[in-house]
């Protein structure tokens, strides 16, 4: 008897090859038995008829790390149909250190809040080493699997005991090769950059290709946020140049669509360097909702001078002519027109759905004194940046041609990390539904949905070393989804979305993980089958 038994659906194997109808049989946590028509009884079973059914999908660059300490469900992702999670992207680690290292860092990048803060000091149990994090988080349980990589800014702020902006020195590089070697060898990934933030920022090209090249020795894979600064087409080519130089295994992280050239560059690559790098983008974005505190902890995070001066700092910066001149320069999600910025909640009702040049003109100052005058007032606000109100442009836009039909690109859904006690502390309600977006787009491209569900399953499963997942095959694990295609979908953009942080996609009908239900005919369920996966134990 099997344990569970999936009928009638159209079965694709996430190779692109062509679906065919048949059922799943699982026994345990695996795939025992394919075939049409299958007679022995089960345990459970699931009628799938007229609906796909597909091995679980792979998010190759989200920051759920840490969420599952407050809930380990990730119903955005089950609703989605993705089982698997690629955490520690962005250069932000859970390791190395005490909790109290990772929780400095995290805090210092505007990655979580003071309440955050405070609430992990005193939940999260010490790890030092991914060992200890991975019985953590089996300690606590988790709805999705997870792969989890080193974060470069991590090791390197914590090995130099700050963000100093100089290369390590003898010593301070073989403890930072040492931390890679130890948690490589527990079963790590690779490793992630995040060439715009401190302190990871100050790793030119020889310092990058130094760790690139030690995680090469473990076939691990090493992800970037580029250096955009620079541009994106440009910093593109920067870590294109990290593949060619090393041999190794690179991922471009939420490579943006209004780019197209970048696509190509690195497709090019791929094909004619055997550059051995793959792509992951947004497939849809329209701006950040920020809280107060955290708008203050990102200009924090984005300036080298405030970074070592905390959120006091920031504050006593935006009462002189001096601090608020040093913010406007270092704070890019500022920059530009304030008509682009609104205010979607307020203690003041009167300042609502607004935006903040319409606030400046109405106060008679200058727009960019106005945003500064918010940020530093006693009141309470979620500032909408790049609000679609505003008509202006994202930098992940509907897919051109030559990005369509690159084979080598996935979703990255890189959802943001908010507070699920406090849902409208930073939240992007897009990225929520970022696989239902690609799916849509693509099909209406005219993109087979089985080369859609190939991208994001094999392709990224084989590029990261994550075996016997991405594949419907008989002997891989039962991580499966069933997808109600012409019903999977997320909400299209209305003037009222952004009020609702908490939008799901709809038409995934049933999720496995390791072979047990995690979300059934919608709703999702705190099985906690989800496995912390060690690369070198699979």
């Amino acid at each position: 008897m099997y344990d569970f038994l999936i009928r009638n659906g159209m079965v694709i194997d996430g190779t692109g090859s062509p679906a065919r109808q048949a059922d799943v049989a699982i026994q345990g946590d695996k795939v025992v038995r394919i075939a049409p028509n299958i007679q022995e009884p089960a345990r459970d079973s699931y009628d799938a008829r007229g609906k796909y059914v597909i091995p679980g999908l792979i998010d190759p660059h989200v920051h759920e790390e840490w969420v599952c300490f407050d809930d380990g469900s990730y119903d955005f992702y089950l609703k989605e149909g993705v089982t698997t999670l690629v955490n520690g992207n962005c250069s932000h680690s859970i390791v190395p250190g005490h909790k109290k290292d990772q929780l400095d860092y995290y805090l210092g990048n505007g990655l979580i809040s003071l309440k955050q803060y405070d609430r992990y000091m005193e939940i999260w149990p010490d790890w030092y080493d991914f060992e200890g994090y991975a019985k953590a988080v089996e300690q606590v349980g988790t709805n999705c699997n997870f792969v989890t990589l080193l974060g470069h800014g991590s090791i390197r702020q914590y090995v130099m005991h700050g963000a100093w902006p100089r290369k390590p020195d003898e010593l301070e590089q073989s403890q930072i090769e040492r931390i890679i070697r130890h948690n490589m060898e527990q079963g790590m990934f690779g490793i992630s950059f995040g060439l715009d933030y401190v302190p990871s920022r100050y790793a030119d090209l020889d310092e990058i290709c130094q760790v690139v090249e030690l995680i090469k020795g473990y076939d691990g894979v090493s992800a970037a946020h580029l250096r955009h600064q620079i541009g994106i087409y440009e910093s593109t080519l920067e870590f294109l140049e990290v593949g060619r130089r090393t041999g190794a295994k690179i991922q471009i992280s939420h490579l943006a669509s209004s780019v197209p050239e970048a696509f190509e560059a690195a497709r090019k690559a791929i094909e004619e360097e055997h550059i051995r790098a793959r792509i992951d983008t947004i497939p849809n974005s329209v701006g950040h909702c920020t809280g107060k505190e955290r708008m203050l902890l990102f200009t924090m995070a984005l300036s080298d001078e405030l970074f070592s001066q905390g959120i006091e700092g920031v504050k006593k910066a935006l009462h002189t002519p001096e601090g608020r001149a040093l913010i406007l320069k270092d704070n890019y999600t500022m920059e530009g027109s304030k008509d682009k910025i609104y205010i979607v909640h307020s203690d003041d009702p009167h300042l609502e759905n607004r935006s903040v040049r319409d606030i400046a003109q109405e106060r008679g100052v200058d727009e960019n004194e106005c945003m500064l005058d918010l940020m530093g007032d006693d009141n309470n606000y979620v500032f909408w940046l790049n609000a679609p109100a505003a008509n202006v442009p994202s930098k992940f836009i509907d897919h051109c041609d030559s990005i369509i039909a690159n084979p080598y690109v996935s979703v990255g859904s890189d959802t943001i990390m908010g507070d699920i006690y406090d849902p409208f502390d930073w939240y992007e309600i897009r990225r929520r539904g970022g696989f239902a977006i690609f799916a849509n787009m693509y099909l209406k491209k005219g993109v087979p949905y089985e080369e859609i569900v190939r991208r994001n399953t094999t392709m990224v499963a084989e590029h990261f070393g994550i075996q016997k997942r991405g594949r419907l095959e008989e002997g891989c694990y039962a991580d499966v989804a069933v997808i109600d295609l012409p019903n999977y979908k997320y909400p299209e953009m209305s003037q009222e979305q952004y009020k609702t942080p908490r939008l799901a996609a709809t038409g995934c009908d049933l999720v496995l993980v390791n072979g047990q239900v995690e979300l059934r005919d919608g709703q999702v369920l705190r099985t906690y089958a989800g496995r912390v996966l060690r690369k070198n134990q699979q």
